[in-house]
């Protein structure tokens, strides 16, 4: 009995241990807790704080980006300093600051966006894209590796190509046909995507259709030599997309360069009209025309007389 009594050992827990021990485990409760509270009203106070700056940088945000859009045109520093240095290109065939003044001034009075349609890749392509601020401009040309390789180079830029089948030398000879034709495909109002006529440009992407160009510039394809594509056609397409406007600003502006050469007058006064013409100085000519009714089937109002030279005000 006395050895199994001293092997038995007899552990007593003192409630002070007990009760020291509940004590550490209230005490890590409070600190725990403490410190979640503080961080929940750190992370209240720093939410509530945090839109104040949001909305600031928010709102100057918004005023510069209405500021932004307001200003549809660029200053007139800018432009005049474009103009002055294209004008004094060492090309010779870039237009003058005359010529050049006058497109800009038409631009800088169109409604944005002001839609600018132009045919030809020249010297001054990228100043048109750069007048036209926040616009579009779309570039028509003839030459489908060029109009390749001009896009590439500039992605800012859309261009189409068109492969022509007219010649300088046929231009009587299918003005005649456009005439025969004027009740039927060769309609002033009609959706050219549809059309067969022999002038009308029908093979341009969709949308170029559909777009009411506010302004038009003709300064290609080729004019010169009698196996060059001439303007014929786009001359006569300008007149076509101008006179069937769905919407937008009834009168379309129509720049035609080259206005002294016979095919460019020819098809201007035909096509364009010279009740239309409101200006030729030096080579470019300025015609306004304004949409028709689908059921006209007259280019003109009345008859064209075409003189050997043309009027020039200065």
């Amino acid at each position: 009995m006395k050895n199994n009594n001293s092997n038995t050992k007899l552990i007593l827990l003192h409630p002070y241990i007990q009760k020291q021990g509940t004590s550490s485990r209230l005490w890590l409760l409070v600190v725990v807790s403490f410190f979640t509270i503080a961080f929940l009203v750190t992370l209240i106070y720093t939410r509530d704080s945090l839109p104040i700056k949001t909305t600031s940088a928010a709102a100057a945000a918004a005023v510069t980006g209405s500021t932004v859009q307001s200003s549809s045109t660029l200053p007139t520093t800018v432009i005049n300093t474009l103009l002055h240095y294209a004008s004094k290109s060492n090309d010779s065939y870039h237009m003058t600051h005359a010529e050049l003044k006058r497109i800009s001034d038409v631009l800088r009075k169109c409604s944005s966006p002001c839609n600018f349609l132009v045919f030809g890749i020249t010297q001054e392509t990228l100043l048109w894209k750069s007048l036209n601020h926040n616009g579009r401009t779309v570039f028509i040309e003839e030459n489908r590796y060029y109009a390749a390789y001009y896009e590439e180079l500039h992605p800012e830029i859309d261009v189409f190509d068109v492969q022509y089948t007219t010649k300088t030398s046929e231009t009587e000879e299918l003005v005649a046909a456009v005439k025969e034709q004027i009740g039927n495909e060769c309609r002033p109002v009609q959706n050219l995507l549809f059309s067969e006529c022999k002038l009308g440009i029908n093979d341009l992407p969709n949308h170029v259709y559909e777009v009411d160009w506010d302004l038009i510039l003709i300064d290609g394809p080729r004019g010169d030599g009698p196996d060059g594509p001439g303007r014929m056609s786009p001359i006569f397409t300008a007149g076509v997309l101008a006179r069937s406007k769905k919407g937008g600003n009834p009168k379309t502006h129509v720049f035609v360069h080259d206005y002294y050469r016979h095919v460019e007058r020819l098809c201007g006064d035909e096509f364009l009209c010279r009740e239309n013409l409101v200006e030729s100085y030096d080579m470019l000519a300025h015609f306004v025309v304004e949409k028709m009714d689908e059921n006209s089937f007259e280019f003109c109002r009345s008859k064209n007389t075409t003189s050997s030279k043309p009027s020039s005000s200065q």
